[in-house]
């Protein structure tokens, strides 16, 4: 599948609800989104170090000077959650395992610099900043008279994913849930109940406007490339796993295909490791929720 180019910066993808899409590189930086109510302004992930937040607070007030209320995380990954200190006093919403996960993990200031030299400057000023309100299954946040429902689907990307569903406007955040144009990433999360939950989103969620974690603002499409990618993921390191195989030559005998062209096409090791590890039993068990086989997403 032959990759496009896409701009960044701030979409508007309904009335005063606005997509931040950041192109290059993708592996590096989330998109964000902002949700602008009668009394606040709702930002969707916080984006990973004080060098990004500052132009996309200038971005935002362009288009708002409403105070930020609200900042959630789809997850705890670091590009979605280590800005959440520029946006305080701001209330961080997030699912319960999303501010234990990032408590438990803390900040490695040695394995930042390691992994990302090029925000040097930025890590001696990271402040874990988790959520300080959580929930469990579902919860809704009223902007004024704008309606904005936070929805665990269960362990998908990560055990503690955050989507942001807007069901008047059809609008949906996905975080990384939904990739595009970059290759998913499992490495913690549940491949088997990710599958499930892209199956639950596509049927039975009312979006008509999805912004993914990473890759252009679209619809389903990115959901069903995610899905189409984890299942080949799956179907394939199962056939390895019965046959004995070692999860690099398991890895090295995947045949992207259409995700080929996708940036970062070696996560496939990280991604064949955790689904070699779904398959022994050694991952926590997902809980049950709404977006599980044969549940729908429940009456408002």
């Amino acid at each position: 599948m032959a990759v496009p180019n896409w701009k960044s910066g701030l979409q508007e993808i309904a009335d005063g609800v606005f997509a931040y899409i950041n192109a290059q590189p993708r592996a590096a930086i989330c998109n964000s989104g902002i949700i602008i109510g009668d009394d606040g302004v709702m930002v969707i992930d916080g984006l990973m170090v004080g060098s990004m937040v500052r132009p996309y607070l200038e971005q935002i007030r362009k288009v708002t000077s409403k105070p930020i209320r609200y900042v959630v995380n789809t997850h705890h990954h670091i590009d979605h959650s280590f800005g959440n200190q520029f946006y305080l006093p701001a209330e961080v919403l997030g699912h319960r395992a999303c501010r234990e996960i990032m408590l438990a993990k803390g900040v490695d200031q040695e394995d930042l610099e390691k992994r990302f030299p090029m925000y040097k400057e930025d890590w001696p000023k990271v402040r874990l900043t988790p959520p300080s309100v959580t929930y469990e299954d579902k919860m809704v946040v009223h902007l004024g008279g704008r309606v904005v429902e936070l929805l665990h689907p269960g362990a998908a990307h990560t055990y503690g994913d955050t989507l942001i569903y807007m069901p008047k406007e059809k609008v949906l955040f996905t975080g990384d849930i939904a990739f595009q144009y970059l290759t998913p990433l499992a490495a913690d999360g549940h491949i088997s109940h990710w599958i499930r939950v892209e199956e639950s989103i596509i049927k039975y969620l009312d979006a008509t406007t999805i912004v993914p974690g990473h890759g252009p603002v679209g619809d389903k499409t990115a959901l069903v490339l995610t899905l189409g990618y984890l299942k080949l993921l799956k179907r394939t390191s199962r056939l390895h796993f019965r046959r004995g195989a070692s999860v690099d030559d398991a890895a090295r005998a995947m045949r992207l295909g259409e995700y080929a062209d996708w940036e970062e096409p070696e996560r496939v090791l990280r991604n064949m490791a955790r689904a070699f590890q779904e398959f022994r039993g050694e991952l926590p068990k997902p809980l049950r929720t709404r977006f599980d086989k044969g549940l729908h997403v429940a009456p408002r």
